[in-house]
C-alpha cells in the first residue's frame, strides 16, 4: 500500500506508522461533512481546522445526499463534492474520502437512498449482483467528481475509507470469508472508478472487517454513548486508561445485530479480523464531541475530549482522527428529512437539521474549549510526531485497578530507541469523576542505561499532558523536567504547567518558555509566530498571507512569540455593534403555564450592519425539551436541549429581519421506549418558554 503524489513524494506504511519519503509522519485528521455546511463558508471553516492543527479532513460521501431519487444525481450547492475538494486543495488541506457505500454518520438509512433499501432489502452490503451494480454507479459518480483530485494528480485526496463498521454494525454475508471478499470487491470497484490513493482504510473495532494488505484498520472511541439504549449514566469508561490497541465496546452498540447469524459471526471474529503485528495503530473516530439523541443529552466536557485523545496517543496510536471535529446542519431532502430516526428502523431520534455534535467547531462555526485543548496535542505532534511515530510503548507495572480507581497515577511511556528520546504520558482525568491530586509525585523509568527518576511532579485533578525526557534542545540536552511539552519555535521550546517548573540539563541550557495551562489552551501557531489569545472562544486563521482574528469580544489582547526576543503584545479593538432584538409570544401556540405541546415566538431583528461584522449569532435562552427556528414557515434549524444556550448563525440564512422560534414543552418529549424519559448531563430548566434572545456580533480583525 503506497503511492506517489504529483511532486514525487512517496507515501508508504509499515507496521508502526505512515511514512513520507521514508520518514515517519504523524497526521492529525478531523471529520467535516461538506454536504452539511454552506459552500460559501467551506474555505473559512477549513482554515479554522488548519489553525486547530488538523492536516487531513475526513468526509463522508452520503449516497442519499447525492441520489435521493434514483437516477437524479445532485452535486450542486452544499453537495458539490468537486468544489469542496478544490477548496481543500486551495487551502493545502489533504482529504481522506469515506466513500461508503454505507456510511452511518447519523444519516437516514446510514446514507442509503430509500429506493436502494427498497430494491435490495436484505441483499444490501453483500456481493449480490443487483446491489453491486448500484454501488458501481455510485462509485463511478464519485470518481467523476474526484477526477484530477487524487494525490497522484496533484490533488488533496491521500486516502479512501471503504464501507463503515462492516461486520460490526450489520452486513449481509454469513461468513467471515464472504465479508472479506465483499471488502475486496469494494476496493476493486473503487480502483475501477479511478479512486486510486496511497492509503485505504476500513473500521476495525468490534469485529469490523479488515483485509490485511488491502486496507488499514482504523479504531475509535467516544467519551460517552448518546445512542445507548437506556437513560442512565454510563459506567466509568476504560477510554481514560492507557492500554494497548483500545477497543471502545460502546461504538455502534445500538446497531449491533443480535440474530443468530451475527452472533455466530462475532464469535468467529473474536476481537480483531486483522493482525495487530502487521498494521499500525491508527484512529479515525476519536469523539471530538457527542451528537445528542432525543433520549440521551450527553455533554462532552472539554477535559474528556483531551484526556481520551491523550490516552490513545500514549497507548501507541500513530494517527489521531476525530469524529466529528466540525459540526453541521443536514441538507434539505427532496422527499424526506435526512436524519437518523426511529421511523427508519434505527434506535435513535436525532434533530431533523442540527448535526452540531457539541464538537471543537460547532455547527455555528464557533470554536469551543475542546478546540484549544486538542490543539495543545496537535502542536506537540507537529514538532515531535516523527520521533513519536517511531517509538515503542511501555506500560507501568502498577496499573489502575479499574476506571473507578481515582488514586493510581495513570501513566505510560513512549521511547524512540534510535534517538533515545522519550515521552511520559500522564492522565489524571476520568469523565464525571474527581481524581486524586498528586503533589511532588515521581515516576521511575528503568532504561537500558540506568534508572531515570522523573520527580517533582504536580498533577492536578483533571490534568493530562506529555513530559519529555532525553530531549535534544538546541545545543543542549534536556534530561528531564516536570512540565508538559507544547511545541518549539526554532531553538526556543514551549512548556506549560501550573506550578514551579524544573528543567535539568546536560550541556548547554536551551531557551525555555513556560506558559500556564490556560495559556497553552489559547496558543495558536501560524507561520513563524506562536500567538496566545486572551479569550478561549476567539479564533485565528491565516488566509492568503494575512492573519485574522475572529472574536465576539470587542477587545482582544494577543501575545506574540517569535523564535527569539521578547514577546510582543497586540491589542485589537473592534467598533462595537448593537443589533436590537424584539420577541413576542404568538397567539394560539400556548404560553408559559399552559399544558400545550409547544409555544411560538416571533423574533424581530434590527438592521444588521453587515459591513462592520463578520457574523451574527442569535442566542436563544429557553426552557423546554427542544426548539426549532422557522423562516417563512419553513424549518431552518433545530436544537435538542442540552443545558447550553442555543447559538444560531444568522449569516447562513441571509440575516433575516424576522423569524419564528418554537419551543417544545419538557412535558412533551419525543416518545421513546424508556418511559419517555430523557437523560441529561448538564442541568436543564424544565418548562416551555423563551426566556430571552439577543444578538451576538462576531468581528474580524487583522493581526498581520
Amino acid at each position: 500500500m503506497c503511492g506517489k503524489d504529483r511532486e514525487g513524494n512517496l507515501y508508504e506504511v509499515d507496521n508502526l506508522s505512515l511514512l513520507k519519503n521514508g520518514k515517519r509522519f504523524f497526521p492529525v485528521m478531523g471529520e467535516f461533512h461538506y454536504s452539511r455546511y454552506e459552500p460559501a463558508d467551506w474555505e473559512e471553516e477549513i482554515l479554522k481546522m488548519k489553525a486547530g492543527g488538523i492536516r487531513i479532513v475526513a468526509a463522508y460521501v452520503f449516497w442519499i445526499h447525492h441520489e435521493e431519487r434514483k437516477g437524479e444525481w445532485d452535486f450542486t450547492g452544499c453537495r458539490d463534492l468537486r468544489g469542496f475538494l478544490d477548496v481543500c486543495g486551495k487551502t493545502g488541506m489533504q482529504v481522506w474520502l469515506r466513500i461508503g457505500p454505507w456510511a452511518h454518520g447519523e444519516c437516514r438509512n446510514g446514507g442509503f437512498p430509500d429506493w436502494l433499501v427498497k430494491e435490495c432489502a436484505d441483499r444490501l452490503r453483500s456481493n449480490d449482483p443487483v446491489y453491486l451494480q448500484e454501488v458501481r454507479r455510485f462509485y463511478q459518480k464519485i470518481g467523476e467528481q474526484a477526477a484530477g483530485r487524487m494525490s497522484k494528480d496533484g490533488g488533496p485526496i491521500i486516502g479512501i475509507q471503504l464501507e463503515n463498521e462492516y461486520g460490526h454494525c450489520g452486513g449481509g454475508p454469513s461468513s467471515v470469508e464472504e465479508c472479506m471478499e465483499h471488502m475486496r470487491t469494494l476496493k476493486k470497484m473503487a480502483l475501477d472508478a479511478s479512486l486510486e490513493t496511497p492509503y485505504y482504510t476500513s473500521t476495525g473495532w468490534g469485529g469490523g472487517i479488515v483485509v490485511d494488505g488491502e486496507t488499514l484498520p482504523v479504531l475509535g472511541g467516544y467519551v460517552d454513548a448518546p445512542w445507548a439504549e437506556h437513560v442512565e449514566e454510563m459506567p466509568a469508561s476504560t477510554n481514560f486508561i492507557f492500554s494497548s490497541y483500545k477497543q471502545d465496546e460502546n461504538i455502534g452498540s445500538d446497531l449491533k445485530s443480535q440474530d443468530s447469524m451475527q452472533m455466530r459471526l462475532q464469535q468467529e471474529l473474536q476481537s480483531f479480523t486483522f493482525s495487530i503485528h502487521k498494521n499500525p495503530y491508527l484512529t479515525a473516530e476519536l469523539g471530538g464531541g457527542l451528537q445528542v439523541t432525543s433520549h440521551r443529552r450527553t455533554f462532552p466536557y472539554p477535559e474528556d475530549i483531551e484526556a481520551q485523545a491523550l490516552c490513545m496517543l500514549g497507548s501507541g496510536a500513530n494517527l489521531l482522527g476525530y469524529y466529528m471535529y466540525h459540526g453541521g446542519i443536514n441538507p434539505e431532502g427532496k422527499d424526506t428529512t435526512l436524519q437518523e430516526s426511529r421511523a427508519t428502523g434505527y434506535n435513535n431520534d436525532l434533530p431533523v437539521k442540527s448535526y452540531d455534535f457539541q464538537t471543537c467547531i460547532r455547527e455555528s462555526g464557533e470554536v469551543k474549549e475542546s478546540y484549544g485543548r486538542l490543539r495543545r496535542l496537535h502542536l506537540f505532534l507537529e514538532d515531535f510526531g516523527e520521533v513519536l511515530a517511531g517509538s515503542d510503548t511501555f506500560f507501568p507495572e502498577k496499573q489502575p485497578e479499574s476506571p473507578e480507581d481515582m488514586h493510581t497515577l495513570r501513566t505510560t511511556a513512549r521511547i524512540n530507541q534510535e534517538t533515545g528520546t522519550g515521552f511520559l504520558f500522564i492522565n489524571n482525568h476520568q469523565r464525571k469523576r474527581v481524581m486524586e491530586e498528586h503533589v511532588n509525585a515521581a515516576v521511575k523509568l528503568e532504561l537500558p542505561e540506568g534508572e531515570l527518576l522523573l520527580d517533582s511532579l504536580y498533577i492536578k485533578s483533571g490534568a493530562c499532558g506529555i513530559i519529555p525526557f532525553a530531549l535534544p534542545c538546541g545545543n543542549g540536552f534536556l534530561e528531564k523536567t516536570n512540565a508538559f511539552l507544547l511545541c518549539r519555535l526554532g531553538s526556543r521550546y514551549f512548556f506549560y504547567m501550573d506550578g514551579e517548573p524544573v528543567y535539568q540539563w546536560r550541556g548547554q541550557e536551551g531557551e525555555m518558555v513556560t506558559l500556564t495551562s490556560d495559556q497553552a489552551c489559547r496558543a495558536c501557531r501560524l507561520g513563524d509566530t506562536l500567538y496566545i489569545l486572551e479569550h478561549a472562544d476567539s479564533c485565528l486563521i491565516e488566509k492568503e498571507g494575512r492573519v485574522c482574528l475572529l472574536s465576539v469580544h470587542e477587545e482582544e489582547k494577543v501575545l506574540c512569540y517569535k523564535s527569539t526576543g521578547e514577546p510582543e503584545v497586540k491589542v485589537l479593538r473592534a467598533d462595537p455593534v448593537k443589533v436590537p432584538v424584539e420577541m413576542k409570544a404568538l397567539e394560539g401556540s400556548g404560553r408559559e403555564g399552559e399544558q400545550k405541546e409547544y409555544c411560538e415566538y416571533q423574533i424581530q431583528l434590527g438592521a444588521v450592519p453587515v459591513d462592520n461584522i463578520h457574523q451574527l449569532y442569535l442566542e436563544a435562552d429557553y426552557a423546554g425539551d427542544r426548539a426549532e427556528v422557522y423562516l417563512d414557515g419553513k424549518l431552518a434549524d433545530d436544537w435538542f436541549t442540552t443545558g447550553e444556550k442555543w447559538h444560531i448563525a444568522m449569516k447562513r440564512f441571509g440575516y433575516p429581519s424576522q423569524l419564528v422560534i418554537r419551543i417544545y414543552s419538557s412535558d412533551c418529549p419525543i416518545p421513546n421506549p424508556y418511559g419517555n424519559q430523557v437523560y441529561y448531563d448538564l442541568p436543564v430548566e424544565k418548562g416551555c418558554v423563551l426566556k430571552g434572545a439577543k444578538a451576538v456580533p462576531e468581528y474580524s480583525l487583522n493581526v498581520l
